[in-house]
């Protein structure tokens, strides 16, 4: 009874304290609160204000100056472009030209650079061997020493690679060793075996795969071999004292003929044409920039003449003129136009065509049209 007195004064005196300390801060919360509610609201005010500046003053100036300063840099930028373009067009045959100057050298830098990493690879071989062998002792000692511990590391890392022997093995050998001895004795003896065993269906399946790997590339090197011996057998023989790239050419010209559905007489008219306009070598030109995006074996400037039959650009899209294989069948279209050109010389039909200043030169390369023509069908015979 007297405790429960006891309990219920501290409790009374708790709560009266409580309502005194309340009495005493509530005025003090009070001023705080008003104090703050002035500063709050001068705060407001304040961010209004500057928001009502940065829209109706800071915003329209910026725009304004933003205006001006396009305005005033417009015509400078202009002047700029319009000088830039035509240096960049000017820049592009010789950007172009130095690509494929480089491309060799970069091709010989790329060659270097897997010899020297092979050779790296070589000698880097025989140390890392070297700290293997350094290592394995250290190893042996490490198992040896911690016997249990280690086995438990070897069951969770042989669980986590998925290898089903190597978990076995650990999971039996996690009982505590009769003899601290003879229980680490017989993991290092284990491990050892297991190390041998994989050791040797490694290198068995390493050799297996080299094996494997190197009949496929000897398969593939025969079969390109064999290719190409077959391709250099249905190639023509250059005739004439022309080059093979000068033959590949022609031999461009006439498929394309075959494929226009022309014959014999239609290709001499086209060889004998492009052998007297560019000696079969496709031309590019100075004055037409865009030929040097394309393969080209020599360089013209006879207005915007370009290509095998130095067309100029009147015929068609650069990209085709620069083509051996279209160019020359927009110049069979534009023969099979011509009425009778069958009954014509071979001189007459290429003039009626080309319409040169040099009407009669075409006449001197007729029998090595012939020629290339008969080289042609011997090799595909």
């Amino acid at each position: 009874m007297r405790n429960r007195q006891t309990n219920e004064g501290v409790t009374g005196f708790a709560q009266s304290a409580a309502l005194s300390i309340r009495k005493r801060l509530k005025p003090l919360i009070s001023g705080v609160n008003e104090r703050f509610q002035n500063w709050s609201s001068r705060l407001g005010a304040l961010l209004a204000a500057l928001v009502v500046f940065l829209r109706d003053t800071a915003a329209p100036a910026a725009a304004t100056l933003l205006g001006r300063l396009r305005d005033f840099t417009a015509p400078a930028v202009e002047r700029v472009r319009a000088a830039a373009i035509p240096a960049i067009e000017r820049v592009k045959p010789l950007i172009s030209w130095t690509r494929r100057r480089l491309q060799p050298w970069t091709a010989l830098l790329q060659d270097v650079a897997f010899v020297v990493a092979s050779k790296v690879a070589d000698l880097a071989r025989p140390l890392v061997s070297k700290v293997v062998d350094l290592v394995k002792p250290l190893v042996s000692k490490v198992v040896h020493r911690f016997g249990l511990r280690m086995t438990v590391m070897g069951t969770a890392t042989a669980i986590f690679i998925g290898s089903t022997g190597g978990t076995a093995w650990a999971i039996t050998s996690m009982e505590e060793p009769t003899t601290g001895q003879s229980s680490s004795s017989t993991v290092l003896a284990a491990e050892v075996e297991l190390s041998k065993e994989s050791a040797a269906a490694a290198a068995n399946q390493i050799s297996a795969e080299q094996r494997a790997a190197a009949e496929a590339q000897a398969e593939a090197e025969a079969k390109a071999a064999a290719e190409a011996a077959k391709k250099e057998a249905a190639t023509p023989k250059p005739v004439g004292g022309l080059s093979k790239l000068q033959m590949a050419n022609a031999v461009a010209i006439i498929e394309a003929g075959k494929d226009e559905g022309l014959g014999r007489d239609a290709w001499a008219v086209a060889l004998a044409t492009a052998m007297q306009e560019s000696k079969f070598r496709n031309y590019a030109n100075v004055n037409v920039p865009e030929s040097y995006d394309y393969d080209y074996q020599a360089e013209g400037s006879d207005h915007d003449s370009v290509g095998l039959f130095q067309q100029r650009l009147s015929w068609g899209e650069v990209e085709d003129l620069m083509n051996p294989k279209k160019s020359a069948s927009k110049f069979y279209k534009a023969l099979k136009r011509v009425d009778g050109w069958e009954h014509m010389s071979v001189t007459k039909a290429a003039q009626t065509v080309q319409v040169s200043a040099f009407p009669d030169a075409y006449a001197q390369w007729e029998d090595l049209a012939w020629d290339i023509i008969e080289s042609y069908e011997k090799a595909k015979s």
